[in-house]
């Protein structure tokens, strides 16, 4: 889960500087771990998995050469968070005041999972990067669309994907998950994401279903 939510984090930022736009509920399944300091286990902070489908059926395609090729820019993005992850922790300053920082923000949004985030919280994210990890020796380089990379909205919500990121793949470091594993583990990986995926597909058929049932009573170039 934790890779797939890194991952959906890549595709985001790809999308957002190709397209300028995301789905906004991807966009804040994304962002809300960000908010989640103190877990008691790994459903606390990927509550309902269903939320990082795009992340999980991008990185199965990523094991298929190809796959690789429509998903490149998402793969390499994710790479280079593995990069900055593992040079992240060994700052633990850095990570003292990350932690800090987001608490502060945390405490002023909404009770309730998939809020979406407000332009100012964005950019106050944004600033968290921008001040910490965008200072390493190692940089991430997006590229896009010009026009939609100048857009401070734009270029916002892509730092503090970046962020999300890299929590994540902290988390995934954290539970063993090494980068050499995407390459010489792959097959392991691709049968637990084969696992995953037919657990989400159960979960959204028997919605669909209860839905439905209820329906009838009721009714009858840019560096980061």
């Amino acid at each position: 889960m934790a890779l797939g939510a890194a991952t959906q984090c890549t595709v985001l930022i790809h999308e957002l500087a190709t397209k300028g736009q995301v789905d906004e509920k991807q966009l804040a399944a994304c962002l809300d771990p960000l908010f989640v300091l103190n877990p008691g286990s790994v459903a606390d902070i990927y509550p309902d998995p269903v939320h990082f489908s795009n992340g999980i059926n991008t990185l199965q395609q990523v094991f298929e050469s190809q796959g690789l090729k429509q998903n490149a820019e998402a793969a390499r993005y994710l790479l280079g968070v593995m990069v900055l992850q593992k040079k992240f922790l060994k700052h633990n300053k850095m990570q003292e005041t990350i932690g800090k920082r987001l608490e502060y923000i945390g405490d002023s949004r909404r009770d309730g999972s998939l809020q979406p985030l407000s332009d100012q919280e964005f950019a106050e994210i944004s600033r968290v990067y921008q001040d910490t990890l965008s200072n390493l020796t190692y940089r991430i380089h997006v590229g896009g669309n010009p026009d939609y990379l100048r857009q401070p909205e734009v270029a916002n919500r892509i730092r503090a994907l970046l962020l999300a990121a890299i929590r994540s793949a902290v988390l995934w470091h954290q539970l063993g998950g090494r980068r050499w594993h995407l390459f010489l583990q792959k097959k392991r990986i691709r049968e637990t994401l084969i696992g995953i995926r037919r657990k989400l597909i159960s979960v959204n058929s028997f919605d669909a279903a209860a839905g439905g049932s209820d329906s009838d009573q009721d009714q009858g170039n840019s560096s980061s």
